[in-house]
């Protein structure tokens, strides 16, 4: 008989991590996942109910390695500038994980409301406040603004439709929050 390998969760994860940064999550299914890893489907299943529970765990797995990655270029003193950098710059290092977090099926849907709730973005609207001397309904406004504008460099940073620098990522994100705060006074 033969010996069956086990994998467990976060084996599973891992090699999915390796499979979407190689052949992206389009590609994603139990069968192409089982032949990356060199095994049937059967340990998959052994670890998952099903393919959406996969997912699942897929994506908080995924949003934790994010988080790491975002958290080494924080600075609390300039929380909106760096969160925002970060945001960008993993969009050109890691674009097919950027990807399957921001900009596929696995990412869902939220409205902007919902995307100003979340925690992290209520850190750094709270942290605007205090840094920019700004009324918080002010901060929503420019956090909203600036996201969604760096989330457009992000994006076509991901797709490769543009080249930019380190440091013209950074002057393009430092100049919109100018240009934003700058709205405020008229």
């Amino acid at each position: 008989m033969a010996r069956t390998i086990q994998y467990s969760k976060d084996e599973i994860l891992k090699k999915s991590v390796d499979f979407i940064k190689e052949k992206g999550y389009s590609k994603l299914s139990v069968r192409e996942l089982s032949k990356y890893i060199g095994c049937s489907t059967q340990p998959i299943f052994k670890n998952y109910e099903n393919f959406e529970t996969y997912k699942e765990e897929l994506k908080a797995y995924l949003r934790n390695d994010y988080a790491a990655f975002i958290y080494t270029y924080l600075d609390i003193d300039d929380y909106l500038y760096t969160i925002s950098y970060a945001y960008a710059l993993y969009a050109k290092k890691e674009p097919n994980i950027f990807f399957s977090l921001f900009m596929a099926d696995l990412s869902g849907s939220r409205t902007i409301n919902e995307v100003l709730s979340t925690g992290r973005n209520i850190k750094t609207i709270n942290a605007m406040v205090k840094q920019y001397h700004i009324t918080m309904e002010q901060a929503k406004k420019i956090y909203r603004e600036v996201r969604f504008y760096t989330h457009g460099i992000a994006t076509q940073l991901c797709i490769k439709s543009i080249k930019l620098t380190d440091k013209e990522i950074k002057e393009l994100i430092r100049n919109n929050i100018e240009v934003n705060l700058r709205g405020l006074k008229k």
